[in-house]
């Protein structure tokens, strides 16, 4: 099989919502959705997608980040309207049967979508173990209350102009490489955080802004329990490996907190690196092991390339 490891960028609409797609393989190839973590974007799978030979790589910004559009002042962010979009671009693009790697927040997505659809293959978490922000049963009604004010706060100071348009902008690309790595606490390398930021900057007059919806910082109106968050991890029927990071956002008792809820067929192997460690110096040999996986789950070209 010809394959064309060059990126290629497009734009999908659904309803009235233009989704920025980013793309690497040829469409023959054995399709995988890659869905990035809270406030990356496409441009997360840049290092891995090209290394994964023999695939169709598809990997969507998710609405409000990255060069997709945002949602209405008067809506929100919230992980399963996440989950119908990617459902709406699977289907946009004709897909009966496909795998799923998801990175970090795209973990709790791909958990929702594998409750909506029986066409997901198999499901290769990057350092998450689904939904990631959670709220105590008991705190829901509080925690609305405050998120919504926070929301008003932030749509009356942009109303009444209370902000100022040079706060929200950088003089120089490396300012803003420095917050985008500070924002992730150091765990990107330079130049990953560049591939990052690139994607998600948009340059006004002599400075950069972001692109991606400042709402993106608040805090979700309605989340999920940890039961819910639980119970959408315990009903994955399909083959579910999670891939997590010795120095991620798992480590330090985040894994054993949820490790009761993972279905019986979960499998868990730990990696060098953090949150992000599949933008680190280790890409080969990762995309051999996702590789490997898909073999067992895809019939045809793919088993015979990976056993070559």
């Amino acid at each position: 099989m010809a394959v064309s490891t060059t990126a290629k960028d497009h734009l999908l609409d659904l309803n009235g919502i233009e989704i920025a797609v980013r793309t690497w393989g040829s469409e023959g190839g054995i399709p995988v959705l890659a869905l990035h973590g809270w406030l990356d974007n496409a441009a997360s799978f840049e290092r891995l997608a090209p290394l994964l030979e023999g695939c169709f790589v598809v990997a969507p910004d998710l609405v409000g980040h990255g060069r997709s559009d945002h949602r209405r002042d008067d809506s929100g962010y919230y992980l399963w309207e996440h989950a119908e979009d990617m459902l709406a671009v699977v289907e946009r693009l004709g897909w009966s049967r496909f795998h799923i790697l998801a990175h970090g927040m795209g973990t709790g997505v791909a958990s929702i979508l594998a409750a909506l659809t029986s066409a997901i293959a198999s499901l290769q978490f990057l350092d998450g173990m689904g939904v990631p922000f959670t709220v105590a049963e008991g705190d829901r009604v509080e925690h609305m209350a405050r998120a919504f004010r926070l929301k008003r706060m932030l749509l009356r100071s942009r109303q009444q102009s209370f902000a100022e348009p040079e706060a929200l902008c950088f003089d120089n690309l490396e300012q803003a490489l420095g917050q985008c790595r500070k924002r992730f606490a150091c765990d990107l390398p330079a130049d990953a955080a560049r591939l990052m930021a690139l994607r998600d900057l948009l340059q006004v007059g002599d400075g950069y802004c972001w692109r991606h919806d400042p709402r993106l910082d608040l805090p979700e109106p309605m989340p999920l329990t940890e039961r819910e968050a639980c119970e959408l991890l315990q009903q994955i029927r399909c083959p579910l490996y999670l891939l997590l990071g010795q120095q991620g956002a798992l480590a330090e008792g985040g894994f054993d907190r949820r490790q009761a809820a993972l279905p019986r067929q979960a499998r868990v192997t730990w990696h060098p690196g953090g949150h992000h460690f599949h933008l680190q110096a280790q890409g080969q040999a990762l995309a051999q092991q996702i590789l490997r996986t898909l073999a067992r789950h895809e019939k045809g070209g793919l088993l015979r390339l990976v056993n070559e």
